[in-house]
């Protein structure tokens, strides 16, 4: 009975995760088209919030996605493997998990100022006169740095923290992608040194990479944990 519900909580994260990581990559593809491939645009209010209801829109689902896809997930992924990991690798797992925690509220308090504040903020400034127009672009220029340059920087030690300790626990366990997932880890990590040195083009480079690998490490182990679960409900 233990086992069938082990095997039914694995089948669960495992949709958990691919769900999560396809969810993921469309956000991506969301906010590439709210801002037309210039990915700095968000931090020239005075452009994009110039831009058309329909970039707006996005950017707006594109965070909700964001949601949905890099963050809520990890609190399922992370607490199965945490619990599967906790009783033979120690107090790192119980720290990772910490941060794997920290980094979910850390990603929705920054997604969710961008979602709430975008269409007020567009619609002030294209009804207001130009004392309304700078307001509304100061305040968006202050949430898109406080969100991104705040919030998602601070999300590089614990994200990296987590990924290289959680990481090398599910490699000495002999459960696949640990070594990916050490990659994801250190990325995040450089994320974090790169952006508080303020070299703002290796920032873009590294979570360009770690955007993608992210998902991709969901994906490949939501499919082991589908396949496991196939394969002890036939022995």
């Amino acid at each position: 009975m233990n086992t069938s519900k082990s095997f039914d909580v694995a089948r669960m994260v495992g949709w958990v995760a691919i769900v999560g990581a396809l969810l993921g990559w469309i956000n991506i593809g969301l906010f590439v088209g709210a801002t037309g491939g210039d990915l700095g645009m968000v931090f020239k209010p005075e452009v994009f919030l110039a831009q058309p209801a329909s970039s707006h829109s996005l950017l707006h689902w594109a965070m909700v996605l964001d949601t949905l896809g890099f963050y809520l997930p990890f609190l399922i992924v992370g607490g199965y493997l945490w619990s599967r990991l906790r009783d033979d690798h120690g107090p790192l797992i119980d720290m990772a998990a910490l941060c794997i925690v920290t980094y979910v509220l850390l990603g929705i308090v920054g997604a969710s100022l961008l979602f709430s504040t975008i269409q007020p903020l567009a619609a002030m400034h294209a009804a207001g006169d130009a004392v309304a127009k700078a307001a509304s672009e100061g305040a968006w220029l202050a949430v898109s740095y406080g969100a991104q340059h705040g919030f998602w920087l601070m999300e590089g030690p614990v994200m990296g923290f987590w990924g290289i300790v959680m990481g090398r626990a599910m490699n000495a366990s002999g459960l696949p992608y640990g070594r990916l997932l050490m990659v994801v880890g250190v990325l995040y990590a450089s994320v974090f040194v790169a952006g508080v040195l303020g070299i703002l083009p290796l920032v873009e480079l590294i979570q360009a990479v770690f955007l993608v690998l992210l998902p991709l490490w969901a994906i490949l182990t939501g499919v082991h944990l589908l396949r496991q679960r196939k394969e002890g409900a036939a022995q």
